[in-house]
């Protein structure tokens, strides 16, 4: 990814050579795109060290968002990470062979089981983070401390709203 052109070469031709392409929103997308795939990039390094998957550190950061026994079904899991059923328990069946997660019966439901994180994948899950929010930081150091909270509240927005015509 690092041999990629500048995403404002990219805009400027777009613009000199294709300009009914060259909408603010259509910018915007392509910048957001690019920087999208950088960051998943750097983050992807990070998660390597860790020998994790994007996907298992998803669920990681998933389940420690939850206050304490910090569990969920699979279901639940699987439609907050936006992975398919399968490919939720291939990552489950590795998050519990590292100790990471345990699956333990449903009181609600004899017949299903529950993934709760242990206090082992706790602690993976806050290792990783503290280094992928050093990356992060390093990404976002050129804006000033106003200007972030700005871009950030307005790409909320947009999330919101993308996410809401995804439905």
């Amino acid at each position: 990814m690092t041999d990629a052109y500048p995403v404002q070469d990219l805009l400027d031709r777009i613009g000199a050579h294709w300009p009914e392409a060259a909408c603010a929103q259509s910018r915007m997308a392509i910048a957001l795109i690019r920087i999208g795939e950088l960051i998943r990039a750097r983050t992807d390094q990070v998660l390597a060290e860790f020998n994790l998957t994007p996907a298992a550190f998803e669920v990681l950061v998933t389940l420690r968002a939850y206050e304490p026994p910090r569990q969920m079904t699979p279901t639940e899991l699987y439609r907050s990470a936006l992975l398919t059923s399968g490919g939720m328990t291939k990552v489950l069946i590795e998050l519990e062979r590292r100790g990471a997660v345990e699956r333990v019966p449903n009181p609600q439901d004899g017949r299903s089981r529950i993934v709760r994180m242990t206090g082992a994948g706790q602690v993976l899950a806050e290792q990783v983070m503290d280094k992928v929010g050093e990356v992060d930081k390093s990404h976002f150091q050129a804006l000033a401390a106003g200007d972030l909270d700005a871009v950030h509240n307005q790409v909320l927005r947009l999330a919101a709203v993308v996410e809401r015509a995804r439905d």
